[in-house]
């Protein structure tokens, strides 16, 4: 079936703008030559990194593409294909221009590549965002050819299984592993080890990029022995594994996916359920999956996610692995955020209820009076409530989190509520993962602070520098749709975006984004400002990466495990105890 598959894309050079092709040990693959502001890149997309992982291959591990797949040439004119999931539409292009534009498809394990002419290039590959669940490589937004002229770099950007499709789990040792979306990453990254010297690459200088989920990806990777000769370099978009939100443990994981197999009338044996589960349609599967979730699972969006503890990708505990420094350490490491992290999520997820007192309503002006967030003391008290429940804190606890974020008078309760969840959610297990790993390593560590607003954000301007707001200039968006920008300022931008991408293609050439962006250590906590000036020199603003409010919540963190060791944790204050792999 494969091989058919390969065959529609075999076509006769005469159709498009095909450039001789490039032999590779899985066969020839053609792509085509594009301008990009003036210079010629080559652009491949939908390139086949493993089998389709349908039928039989459907939640198994990924089976490695035969050396040669196919005859011929591959023509790679086509985009990647989405892998399965449920596409929500809010009818606002914020939101909806991450979402997949075709229909999903399991054969989607494939890559989109953009190359630079050159030789021994730094390779740089994105992994996308979605909570493991959403999205994909292949949208507009990723386009990586500004990128990779810039950067002087080949960029990646691959798509890998999601959900129940990519994190389904009947138990260890079972034929449904778990982690296959991050063995997919992984057997992507095999690939351009093998493969990526014909195109010009070096593949002993290959970076890993993520946002959000994706940034968590980069970091999942640190922690898995078979990963670490394939890349030297990582950066770390709003995201880290080591959140206790980014993952599940291996019971939920499998309560969930037996769940789902009863729901489908999947019984019997586990052999007896995966040949049950292989037999379902994608929709059904989607659908039955969206309903499954513990009411002891923490309150993560999805219930298909990565589980800490396997026998296949981690091979162990990412929290044993914390505590021994067991992970790889050999890592030049960018760790990044944005000023306001939390307000994606609270127009998404706290709108229109009396709670909480946002509102965003998609098919108002973003300038519209209803589409504010202004949040009273009795909103930000059900907040701060609900923050605590999430650490397990008591009454105590409760009103000493509450005092952290009340004492900040200058800030508005909206404000303050912003805060207390982009800690939550993003800076205090970022900031503490950057620290634990700076003392570990003998390697370069770096910082930044997103705080630039940008000036095509659509969403309301509460939102602020909100998350993913770092990825507009890091993927050159004033180059590639200048039309989207006062004439006034599309100059500036354009300058600041360059200068973003000029420390990234530093960076994945030599490990130093600048000589004036100062290393992240135990001691000098310091994170660069990317404040729309950027100004590279020996004035170059720095800011603290560590919230003094990540601080105090460790205090009152590490005061209760010394009484309660089932306290929920960021990695300010590591659990105590280990984890099974049951």
């Amino acid at each position: 079936m494969f091989f058919l598959i390969i065959i529609l894309y075999i076509l006769p050079q005469s159709l498009c703008k095909i450039i001789d092709k490039v032999e590779t040990p899985y066969g020839n693959i053609s792509g085509t030559e594009i301008n990009v502001l003036g210079e010629k890149i080559t652009e491949y997309l939908g390139v086949p990194y493993a089998y389709p992982p349908k039928n039989n291959y459907r939640f198994k591990k990924p089976v490695e593409l035969k050396k040669p797949s196919w005859n011929g040439t591959y023509n790679a004119i086509t985009l990647a294909n989405a892998c399965p999931q449920i596409v929500r539409f809010m009818n606002f292009s914020g939101y909806d221009a991450s979402n997949p534009k075709n229909a999903t498809n399991e054969e989607c394990l494939q890559f989109n590549m953009w190359v630079p002419k050159g030789k021994n290039l730094p390779v740089l590959v994105f992994f996308h965002g979605g909570s493991w669940t959403l999205r994909t490589a292949s949208v507009d937004k990723f386009n990586g050819s500004v990128l990779a002229l810039k950067t002087k770099s080949i960029v990646v950007t691959p798509n890998f299984r999601l959900g129940f499709f990519g994190f389904a789990y009947l138990g260890n040792g079972s034929k449904i592993s778990g982690n296959m979306g991050l063995l997919d990453q992984q057997m992507m990254l095999k690939w351009i080890n093998m493969a990526i010297e014909p195109f010009g690459g070096d593949k002993n200088k290959v970076t890993i990029f993520g946002t959000s989920s994706g940034a968590s990806s980069v970091a999942a990777h640190l922690f898995s022995e078979a990963s670490k000769p394939y890349f030297i370099r990582g950066i770390m978009s709003s995201g880290t594994i080591t959140h206790f939100m980014s993952t599940i443990s291996p019971k939920l994981a499998e309560a969930n996916t037996r769940n789902v197999s009863t729901q489908l009338g999947c019984n019997g044996d586990d052999n007896k359920i995966l040949e049950c589960l292989q037999s379902k349609s994608v929709n059904e599967l989607l659908i039955a999956a969206s309903k499954a979730k513990q009411p002891t699972q923490p309150p993560i969006p999805f219930s298909f996610i990565p589980i800490n503890c396997d026998d296949v990708f981690f091979k162990g505990c990412i929290n044993d692995k914390i505590i021994k420094e067991s992970y790889n350490k050999d890592v030049d490491l960018i760790f990044g955020k944005t000023k306001d992290e939390a307000t994606f999520f609270m127009a998404t997820g706290f709108t229109n209820n009396t709670i909480f007192n946002c509102h965003f309503y998609p098919l108002k002006s973003i300038s519209d009076f209803e589409n504010g967030c202004i949040m009273n003391k009795t909103n930000f008290e059900n907040l701060v409530n609900l923050g605590g429940k999430l650490l397990l804190f008591g009454k105590n606890e409760i009103h000493e989190l509450y005092n952290i974020y009340d004492k900040l008078s200058y800030l508005t309760y909206t404000e303050k509520s912003i805060r207390i969840l982009s800690d939550f959610i993003f800076n205090c297990d970022l900031s503490a993962f950057a620290t634990k790993y700076s003392n570990s390593s003998s390697k370069n560590v770096y910082f930044y602070t997103y705080t630039k607003r940008s000036p095509i954000n659509v969403w309301p301007k509460w939102t602020g520098a909100m998350h993913g707001d770092d990825l507009i200039d890091i993927f050159g968006i004033p180059f590639r749709h200048p039309e989207k920008y006062d004439e006034k300022i599309l100059e500036k931008e354009k300058s600041y975006s360059d200068n973003v991408m000029w420390t990234i293609g530093n960076f994945t050439s030599t490990g130093n984004p600048s000589l004036y962006w100062e290393k992240y250590t135990p001691n000098n906590t310091k994170s660069l400002d990317f404040n729309g000036k950027l100004d590279l020199s020996k004035t170059s603003k720095h800011v603290d990466a560590i919230p003094s409010t990540c601080i105090e919540i460790s205090k009152i963190i590490k005061k209760l495990i010394t009484v309660n060791f089932k306290v929920k944790t960021t990695l300010l204050s590591i659990e105590t105890t280990t984890t099974s792999l049951n």
